[in-house]
């Protein structure tokens, strides 16, 4: 358990620094003189880096013994994010988005596979604790993030290489006694996992957590926008995106707490379908109302994102860095480019209110999919 708890401190930190980014994205197309959504672009890099990379890092983790990925990642998220606010121009921006992306990304398949793999009895109830210290920390890093660019504008950010690195240094004193993580590197166990073999598995997957994650990363984007147009400060965006991630940490905590193993495929359709008219409303919504329905969608989108993750492990036995990389990354990639897009015609085409609802959509597509996911006991 101590191991599993360095873990996900680890990952609490890594995603404090990722969540940076959530309410800045209008400010910096401010401090760099951009019009509008000028930096969507940028968004797009930083998805892609954070996300789609992570199948690569997987594959390499699955093959060879990679436990030194789980403190380069952070060194290189935690150095390269906080400098964004340093860039002089959306070039430069997207140079430090890709690099800390890329080290993000690198962090995520090997230490959510040592995780599960620390309580494979319970392996949901171990990605629940690790995938909660990740939502708590997104949930920490937006409002941290706007109380330090509202007093310091961008260039605040810096500071966290002042308090990242010490934090950083002190779990890698603890992380270096982690256990290796047996990898597929034997002939026997690369026969039983091909890609190729897997490909409508692992695309359905996608589809299935493509569609989840539309929400989870499109709601503290499009709000960003929303709140701005509105002249409402960093600090209360961050607030309001906080309550968002903190709703999910809270579903991550719940999954671990009570949801067992026998209930997971009912799970995974229940609480989105449940979550599909708390999206839809928020546009509607403004002050405490508005942060009530944005903690209830992430609560309830978070229940469910444990077992997404632990499911896939289960339906790829042989490839399970890869089905991190897939539920974790890749997923997220699809979807932040999905995003991306959707908010840019929106905010084009004045529009922004129908975001949300595209979201409550896209819930409801993915609770219908998860009928379609095999028993992990048919496909071993």
């Amino acid at each position: 358990m101590t191991m599993l708890a360095l873990l996900a401190a680890c990952h609490f930190l890594v995603d404090i620094v990722a969540g940076t980014t959530a309410p800045v994205w209008p400010t910096l197309e401010t401090h760099l003189s951009l019009e509008k959504g000028g930096l969507l672009w940028v968004y797009v890099t930083w998805s892609i880096s954070t996300s789609f990379s992570q199948l690569f890092f997987g594959m390499w983790a699955d093959r060879y013994h990679s436990r030194w990925l789980i403190w380069i990642g952070p060194l290189f998220g935690i150095v390269c994010i906080s400098a964004i606010g340093l860039a002089p121009s959306p070039v430069t921006l997207a140079l430090l988005f890709a690099m800390g992306g890329l080290g993000i990304a690198a962090f995520h398949p090997e230490a959510a596979a040592t995780a599960g793999a620390l309580l494979p009895e319970h392996r949901s109830r171990a990605m629940a604790i690790f995938a909660l210290c990740g939502y708590l920390g997104q949930a920490v890093g937006p409002y941290y993030s706007g109380r330090i660019t509202d007093h310091l504008g961008p260039r605040g950010l810096v500071w966290g290489i002042a308090w990242g690195l010490p934090v950083l240094l002190l779990l890698f004193l603890g992380l270096r006694r982690v256990p290796v993580v047996e990898t597929s590197k034997s002939a026997g166990d690369l026969g039983q996992f091909s890609l190729r073999a897997k490909f409508p598995l692992i695309a359905l997957l996608l589809a299935v957590g493509a569609l989840r994650i539309l929400p989870a990363l499109g709601v503290p984007l499009a709000l960003a926008y929303l709140l701005k147009s509105t002249d409402t400060s960093n600090a209360v965006i961050g607030a309001v995106q906080s309550a968002f991630m903190a709703g999910i940490g809270f579903g991550a905590m719940a999954c671990a707490a009570f949801v067992k193993r026998s209930w997971e495929r009912n799970v995974l359709w229940i609480f989105p379908l449940c979550a599909t008219p708390f999206l839809a409303a928020i546009v509607a919504a403004s002050d405490w109302i508005l942060v009530g329905l944005v903690g209830a969608s992430g609560l309830l989108l978070g229940v469910t994102m444990p077992v997404y993750i632990s499911y896939g492990q289960q339906l790829l036995p042989h490839g399970q860095r890869v089905a991190s990389a897939i539920t974790m990354g890749v997923s997220w990639g699809i979807g932040g480019a999905i995003v991306a897009a959707t908010l840019w015609f929106c905010l084009r085409t004045d529009s922004l209110a129908w975001i949300f609802p595209f979201f409550s959509l896209a819930a409801l597509a993915s609770a219908f999919l998860c009928y379609l996911l095999p028993s992990p006991e048919s496909v071993k």
